[in-house]
């Protein structure tokens, strides 16, 4: 690919992408701040452990049916206003939440969270496939997907400046994160004003010069259940080391709970916000000199999948000076992995994106919601010689390999139709 005939990208455009950033990294103070809190909540509400396990069924289930509706509402929708709204909607359940005095009132916030937050990745994609052109897509996704880590990192940093000892801050902690989304909506519509705003407005112009099938008949696409698969290998090995993570780091290698752990924690999501920009750019890079950008997207996928493989030593029980470096490298991998994903996910189909992208996540948060029920009663009644949470922890760096082989099925210029089934 010649790059002296490509079109200079316009700088406000990448200033869009760092505006999904953004909203991506406010997207998960929004949704982390409950679980940083949780002892203080807890306690103020009499929740026992099943309690607060219903507090995250309230904002999971909502999440899953609104991602499929978000999809749908973003392909055919001005998703300049949708993501505006979306933002504000979950930005309100998050303030009220500090003014809550019932445990119903706190579940219907979670709930309206958990629906509002549900439209940030289908316009986040939507978006990203209307400014960019195709080789610079991973790039962006890599950019805007990377404020999910970072807004796990922050979270922890907010609650020990804000929250007390004593939890008396928690509530205010909630509405400043809350508050926060507010400002986003001002520098987004002020910023996506006159021809802008009709760029993201509309498809791009690929998109309007092919012809577009109905969506039933995408569900039928060799494109779309590959990149099924990989959203569906790359969610779980993301949300394993989301979830069992800080469970294995406390019962297998003893870090304390309250300092330490939280270190190695941000520590974790800050290495996987830089392998998440940095695959952008490689993927970049390479599109620029590949025969075709389908050939570069799969030995970038293949090369994020390998790195994922380096904590494969916990089965010999190194120690933790051993593994927990490994960890980290392993999630700069996943969410390299996650940004081709999306590259994919914006090349199924014209005019479907976000329809695809709802679909195959609200299927994978269904297929997590199971998977983490049975992990749990794992981790109760067994206890392996590696340690009770090490088996999950191994597993999840398998599954990005796993993804990047399928893709290897993913059709290319010359070799298949792109309507192949």
């Amino acid at each position: 690919m010649d790059s002296a005939a490509r079109p200079r990208i316009a700088p406000w455009k990448w200033w869009v992408v760092w505006m999904l950033f953004l909203a991506t990294f406010v997207n998960y103070l929004d949704r982390s701040t409950l679980g940083s809190a949780s002892k203080f909540i807890k306690d103020e509400f009499h929740l026992n452990e099943e309690g607060y396990g219903t507090l995250e069924m309230w904002f999971g289930l909502p999440y899953a049916v609104f991602l499929v509706l978000a999809g749908f509402m973003a392909d055919r929708w001005n998703i300049r206003w949708l993501y505006a709204g979306a933002l504000l909607l979950w930005s309100a359940a998050g303030f009220a939440t500090g003014l809550v005095t019932t445990v119903l009132q706190l579940q219907l916030c979670r709930a309206v969270l958990g629906a509002g937050e549900a439209y940030n990745w289908p316009c986040a994609v939507g978006v990203v496939k209307r400014v960019l052109p195709r080789e610079s897509q991973g790039l962006g996704n890599g950019i805007f997907n990377s404020g999910m880590a970072l807004g796990a990192v922050i979270t922890p940093l907010l609650v020990r400046w804000m929250v007390g000892p004593n939890g008396q801050g928690w509530r205010m902690l909630f509405m400043v994160v809350g508050a926060a989304g507010s400002l986003w909506v001002l520098m987004w519509l002020s910023g996506t004003r006159g021809e802008r705003s009709a760029l993201i407005a509309r498809p791009p112009e690929e998109d309007l010069i092919q012809p577009s099938i109905p969506f039933v008949q995408v569900l039928g696409l060799r494109k779309f259940w590959i990149t099924f698969a990989i959203g569906m290998a790359v969610n779980v090995a993301w949300h394993f080391y989301r979830v069992w993570l800080p469970r294995h780091l406390d019962v297998d290698l003893h870090f304390d709970a309250n300092t330490r752990l939280q270190d190695i924690l941000m520590i974790f999501f800050t290495v996987a916000d830089l392998g998440s920009i940095a695959t952008g750019f490689v993927a970049r890079r390479i599109a620029r000199t590949s025969p075709s950008i389908e050939r570069s997207r799969k030995v970038v996928l293949l090369l994020a999948a390998l790195v994922c493989l380096v904590a494969t030593p916990v089965v010999f029980r190194p120690g933790r000076a051993v593994m927990v470096p490994l960890y980290c490298i392993v999630g700069a991998g996943i969410m390299g992995v996650f940004a081709m994903f999306y590259a994919h996910i914006q090349d199924i189909a014209p005019g479907h994106t976000s329809k695809c992208l709802g679909v195959i996540g609200a299927s994978t948060w269904v297929v997590n919601s199971a998977l983490h029920l049975l992990v749990g009663k794992f981790a109760d009644s067994h206890t392996p010689a590696m340690g009770k949470f090490a088996p999950m922890i191994l597993v999840a760096g398998f599954l990005p390999l796993v993804a990047a082989l399928v893709a290897l099925a993913w059709p290319e210029p010359g070799k298949g139709g792109a309507q192949a089934v």
